[in-house]
């Protein structure tokens, strides 16, 4: 553990402002240091490795909102997603997660394939913040995160029992950087619409994208399955849910 803390990874990683000129290099030593200190299975239970560990994902978190907040038009690269199988993956790897704590993840869609084209690390980052939202700011022991198809849309809700300070929620909008002004520009980039109300003594967050999206494609996105997403502790579900897990 010594080493790990005078490397440069250490000093660069827990030290650099959280800021986008410093965005790539900040990264990649977030992720080199992960790495270090997951390679010490024999110390996974010391609380100061495990600490270390969720600062290391919170800040990967905070950087990534910040970059998705102040993403530009011409930095959004599209992909061909499988929505349905991204989601059904990132809910069902969520539940497990979040079951130590109480909560859980549901998800309901239709069988069939559902793709759009769509930004998959920004898309990511959103649907896992507003399971975070959820599991923070609202009571239910059960988030449900739906996905419904229409003609030229899909729609993803995601619900628990609680009431939002809805006037807090505006005020974080106005905040760059935060999680909340990241999952607007990320539903805006994506022609889509985030809305916040309560329903039926339920918090809800409806997210609306159009499936005809214009725009240069980059292939086919290959999404991480759940296996994946559990076995490596560098991957989005556990810094998406740093807060919470």
């Amino acid at each position: 553990m010594k080493t790990i803390l005078y490397s440069d990874n250490f000093r660069t990683a827990l030290h650099s402002p959280i800021a986008r000129e410093h965005e790539r290099e900040l990264r990649c030593a977030l992720q080199a240091l992960m790495l270090e200190l997951l390679q010490h299975p024999d110390r996974k239970r010391d609380p100061n490795l495990q600490a270390m560990l969720k600062q290391c994902r919170l800040r990967l978190r905070a950087l990534q909102n910040l970059v998705d907040a102040t993403r530009g038009e011409d930095e959004f690269a599209l992909q061909s997603c499988d929505l349905r199988s991204m989601l059904e993956d990132l809910c069902a790897a969520a539940d497990l997660l979040l079951s130590h704590h109480g909560r859980s993840v549901s998800f309901a869609a239709p069988h069939e394939r559902i793709n759009i084209a769509c930004a998959p690390r920004e898309m990511t980052s959103l649907v896992l913040e507003l399971i975070a939202n959820a599991v923070l700011h609202t009571r239910g022991e059960e988030i449900a995160v739906t996905l419904q198809s229409k003609t030229g849309a899909v729609t993803i809700t995601v619900e628990s029992t609680g009431k939002l300070n809805l006037n807090q929620l505006h005020h974080h909008t106005q905040r760059p950087g935060s999680g909340t002004s990241a999952m607007q520009r990320t539903a805006w980039l994506h022609r889509g619409t985030l809305l916040w109300l309560q329903r039926n003594e339920k918090s809800v967050a409806s997210l609306k994208l159009t499936t005809d999206l214009d725009g240069a494609m980059r292939g086919d996105y290959d999404s991480p399955d759940l296996v994946d997403l559990l076995a490596d502790q560098c991957s989005a579900v556990y810094v998406g849910l740093a807060q919470v897990v």
